[in-house]
């Protein structure tokens, strides 16, 4: 294993055990790391305490997890900024698939009795997030699901993200003041421009509409507002340890049903989300939204119909 590779490796591990066990002390990480069969090397039997603060400060330095020392607590070692590690952002999903990682370096037969879903974690994600650094211009060539021929544009990259396994690039398209979202498994091609590029999207407004929608499609045809959602049965246990949106509240809990309080745009996704639950759930207001999930459950059930 290279030596880099595996020193990311026990930054991870490190961090790992300390989470778990919330506060712990140094002779008992040592402990804990002569127990270590894959990232251990023969003659380290225990971690020198001044390996140990380099790692924390290279921890610091990488994954911005800071370990603090409780010298009123026995000089306890604790991650101070956990929320970090919880919170969905790329440090907590890097960190987290590389703790997996680690375990199954060390279990290799356990891999095969862990089934993943398929993720297009795609080859440009690397690339776009150096453009993005960089402020430089990108030229994608681009096939739609619609178009027969690919396309080649040049754009400004602002926002990455991820929704139902798939990745999306929000950019500037040269020469437009909107911006546009291209899926990342539909890009044939991309190069980085050494032209730098100053957005005249504000980043801080496109994250907010983002915020009002549950996947990537934002439809201005549609205004956020509130909606009332009735979940009915066990049904109600998946919705509120998987919300179908960050501002989801309760509202009312009747006998058999639960009330949500939900503020949206209540576009395409957001419908095909509300007929997914099927029977299990209805809209109670807006009345055009209830009127517009009707409809779209008879014009299913007319599919079934000969």
């Amino acid at each position: 294993m290279a030596t880099s590779v595996r020193l990311i490796r026990r930054y991870v591990w490190l961090v790992d055990t300390i989470r778990r066990a919330g506060h712990i002390t140094l002779e008992e990480i040592n402990q804990k790391w002569s127990e270590e069969r894959t990232l251990r090397l023969d003659d380290e039997d225990e971690l020198p305490e001044r390996t140990f603060h380099r790692h924390r400060q290279a921890i610091a330095d990488i994954f911005g997890i800071d370990i603090l020392c409780n010298r009123y607590n026995g000089n306890t070692y604790y991650i101070e900024n956990e929320e970090t590690l919880n919170s969905p952002t790329f440090t907590s999903w890097l960190f987290n698939g590389l703790s997996i990682g680690n375990q199954l370096m060390d279990n290799r037969d356990v891999s095969d009795r862990i089934v993943f879903e398929d993720s297009s974690c795609n080859d440009y994600l690397s690339l776009i997030i150096e453009a993005m650094t960089k402020n430089r211009y990108l030229t994608i060539s681009y096939q739609r699901f619609d178009s027969v021929g690919q396309k080649s544009w040049q754009v400004m990259p602002i926002l990455l993200k991820q929704s139902n396994r798939r990745w999306y690039l929000i950019a500037e398209i040269e020469g437009q003041d909107n911006f546009t979202i291209f899926a990342l498994d539909r890009v044939e091609s991309a190069t980085i421009s050494d032209k730098e590029w100053h957005s005249k999207c504000s980043v801080h407004d496109i994250k907010r509409k983002f915020d009002e929608v549950i996947g990537v499609n934002i439809d201005d045809d549609f205004d956020c507002e509130k909606v009332v959602l009735r979940v009915y049965g066990r049904q109600r246990s998946y919705i509120e340890t998987l919300p179908l949106h960050s501002s989801q509240r309760v509202k009312e809990d009747g006998k058999g049903f639960t009330d949500y309080e939900l503020t949206v745009r209540p576009e395409y996704e957001f419908q095909r989300a509300i007929l997914a639950l099927g029977p299990d759930a209805e809209i109670l207001s807006p009345q055009w939204l209830r009127e517009e999930i009707k409809w779209l459950a008879e014009e299913t059930v007319r599919r079934y119909v000969s």
